[in-house]
């Protein structure tokens, strides 16, 4: 019931990665508007020499990024590698509005420089201002804080509903407090260690304890924007690059630098 159009989000993703000639336009303006993040590199696209079934771009030389974490030691290059993955992400989300959302390790490699190239940008989110500017929000603690904010925030977001039942809305609004407390603790720190083990156990531990909650089985669990979906992807799939890169003193507000 009301599921619809959570499927007609991933559906039109899905589809989306199959034009490539949507795909070279993305990647070009990727490339263009990232250019300037230092230890990011992208390959050019060649759009006269690509169509609907094939992509022409640079060949980058390169090791995947699943390969080169199997044998480094060098935690400088580790941490550099890490903050410059940050760095453009943090820029994609709050600057373009707009994020890679397929952050897996074959998407990305490491030059021999210690610089990460970019190479597929099929699936791309935008995100609307209606949802950012209540998904920001919910990354300052001082929102995490209030109960009232918290709730109003949401609301706006579609997680919580104004007819909710009392039991229906506690329930939701403690496990999505619960679960983003957790989540946003990177948001809120001047610098953040990646590679603390006892960060994502928690995060891991948390999401194994509310799959097994019954009652999510018993409420109506079809709420939320259907953005979240994408967004929620990129966020997780992100931060599990940096902790496989075991990334530390990432600084937190370093994109800033770019905007």
């Amino acid at each position: 019931k009301d599921s619809e159009k959570y499927f007609k989000e991933v559906e039109s993703k899905l589809l989306e990665e199959t034009d490539y000639l949507l795909e070279v336009k993305q990647s070009k303006e990727a490339a263009a508007s990232c250019a300037h993040i230092e230890n990011v590199l992208f390959p050019n696209y060649y759009e006269d020499l690509s169509s609907e079934r094939i992509i022409t771009m640079d060949w980058m030389e390169g090791e995947h990024l699943s390969e080169f974490v199997k044998h480094n030691t060098d935690q400088g290059l580790a941490n550099k590698l890490g903050q410059a993955l940050w760095d453009y992400y943090m820029y994609q989300m709050h600057h373009l509005k707009k994020v890679n959302a397929d952050p897996h390790p074959g998407n990305f490699l490491v030059s021999k420089k210690g610089e990460i190239i970019a190479i597929d940008f099929g699936c791309v989110k935008e995100i609307p201002k209606e949802f950012y500017d209540p998904y920001s929000r919910l990354f300052m603690q001082e929102n995490l804080d209030n109960p009232k904010n918290f709730k109003e925030i949401l609301l706006e977001l579609d997680v919580l509903k104004e007819n909710d039942p009392i039991e229906e809305e506690a329930f939701f609004n403690n496990m999505f407090h619960e679960l983003l407390s957790l989540f946003m603790f990177p948001f809120n720190q001047e610098e953040f260690d990646f590679s603390d083990k006892k960060f994502f156990g928690k995060i891991a531990e948390m999401g194994e304890m509310y799959s097994k909650n019954t009652k999510l089985r018993k409420y109506n669990a079809n709420r939320g924007s259907t953005h979240f979906i994408y967004v929620n992807r990129t966020n997780f799939g992100f931060y599990n690059l940096m902790h496989m890169l075991k990334a530390k003193d990432i600084k937190v507000f370093n994109y800033k630098k770019y905007l």
